[in-house]
């Protein structure tokens, strides 16, 4: 077997291949001899057919299913021996050539960069230091009675907090599009459910009222086809429901697994979760933090072929949540997840690199400690346990959870990291100049 390998730009590569017919010839008549064994044509005894008919009758598709097989098996034996590491499928076109003997082919596909990581020394990382407090115990309490609030039909105007049953269908100049009507659609007004625009409308009106909005689509709404376009909706109220609060009694804090103790019991039950909310969100950012940084002082060329695919995937996880949510068919292009594509390919093959030269690892003891710790918060531990240890695909997340929290913790010993005091609620909920 020959190989050329051409550098066509800093990953894409051209490689031509040629090897003897001959390597195919031996491998053709060897299934077209056995097909004379078990080939079924009518006219002829089973085993009797002549090695002319399978020929004619075969050929063809053995030849073409042998060399595919032969191809396939010479294009990684070629980026073996010229020691290449292919990123992402080759396109593959036979080559023409006078030279019976031999069969040619080319093959154009981009590589893995070699990527040498920059040291972190000198970068400086924010980790947030957050007290719980009782008022903010007591706005969780709040939060949660409305989690569980009941809905009374009332014969008034809506305001702030009723649920108000709707039908509405949306028209954009006249015409009617995909997902542009609700049958007995319940809007809690103030929870900014619906778009800009629509909760306000509807506010202060009455069962059997009939209403028309003109209102606007956000322009980065997640349905391309309608976004920043203007929208009328008729809209016809069929209920107002006022809120009702349930009672802070035992039968409330049975609902939470507290059984015992009373209300004190029941704000411990409550702080601790908030402890395992918040822990969960300082680690986050933190880590979004070190990604950052790594993404930031190295510069990656990142194969296509890579971010095409992980912007198909992504395209394709919204699209099959968006069916669920709608129950349309909407399409949503690729080219909508390529940056975000990109930037994951990239963070990739760098945290992987990472691993490797600092010899970092995901024990079966951290990896069965990270699934102790989420199992803990469900109401069969145990059954949650065995479903991740049994589903290899699953466990393989959680080691790659395991393994990012590592390079957290590796990061942080490079770099300078000083604590920076917050309330529970500014953490929690930052506003949005805050978040960048």
């Amino acid at each position: 077997m020959q190989v050329s390998v051409e550098t066509k730009d800093a990953l894409e590569r051209e490689m031509i291949v040629e090897f003897p017919t001959s390597d195919i010839n031996g491998e053709v008549s060897t299934r077209l001899q056995s097909l004379t064994k078990t080939a079924k044509i009518n006219g002829f005894r089973p085993g009797k057919i002549p090695m002319s008919v399978i020929k004619k009758r075969y050929g063809g598709h053995v030849e073409a299913e042998v060399l595919n097989e032969k191809l396939q098996q010479s294009y990684y034996e070629a980026v073996n021996q010229e020691k290449l590491k292919p990123a992402g499928q080759p396109a593959i076109d036979m080559v023409d050539h006078d030279d019976k003997d031999t069969i040619k082919y080319k093959a154009v596909f981009e590589v893995y960069p070699e990527i040498t990581p920059v040291s972190l020394d000198g970068q400086a990382f924010e980790k947030a230091k957050v007290a719980i407090s009782e008022g903010d115990i007591d706005t969780t309490v709040d939060n949660i009675l409305k989690q569980n609030q009941s809905f009374t039909e009332v014969e008034r105007g809506a305001h702030d907090e009723d649920q108000v049953v709707v039908d509405f269908t949306g028209t954009i100049d006249g015409e009617a599009f995909k997902g542009n009507e609700g049958k007995l659609v319940p809007v809690t007004l103030g929870q900014g459910q619906m778009i800009e625009g629509f909760e306000e409308g509807i506010k202060g009106a009455k069962a059997g009222d009939e209403l028309t909005l003109d209102l606007k689509f956000p322009e980065e709404y997640h349905y391309a086809d309608v976004a920043g376009k203007d929208v009328q909706f008729a809209i016809s109220v069929s209920a107002v429901k006022e809120a009702t609060l349930p009672e802070l009694n035992d039968e409330f804090f049975a609902k939470f697994g507290v059984t015992d103790g009373g209300n004190e019991a029941f704000r411990i039950e409550v702080k601790k979760n908030m402890q395992l909310e918040l822990d969960k969100a300082i680690s986050a950012k933190l880590k979004n933090q070190v990604m950052d940084s790594i993404l930031e002082i190295n510069d990656v060329t990142v194969p296509k072929a890579l971010v095409d695919e992980e912007a198909k995937n992504m395209a394709e996880q919204m699209q099959s949540q968006y069916q669920m949510e709608t129950q349309g068919d909407t399409q949503l292009q690729t080219s909508l997840f390529e940056e975000q594509a990109k930037r994951r390919v990239a963070l990739g093959m760098l945290l992987a690199e990472l691993v490797k030269v600092n010899e970092i690892t995901a024990t079966p003891e951290a990896v069965k400690e990270q699934i102790n710790e989420m199992a803990a918060t469900y109401e069969n531990p145990q059954e949650v346990m065995d479903y991740y240890m049994s589903h290899k695909d699953k466990l393989a997340e959680i080691e790659s959870f395991v393994l990012e929290e590592k390079i957290v913790d590796w990061a942080c010993e490079q770099a300078t990291v000083a604590e920076k005091e917050f309330s529970f609620t500014e953490f929690m909920n930052p506003k949005e100049d805050d978040k960048a």
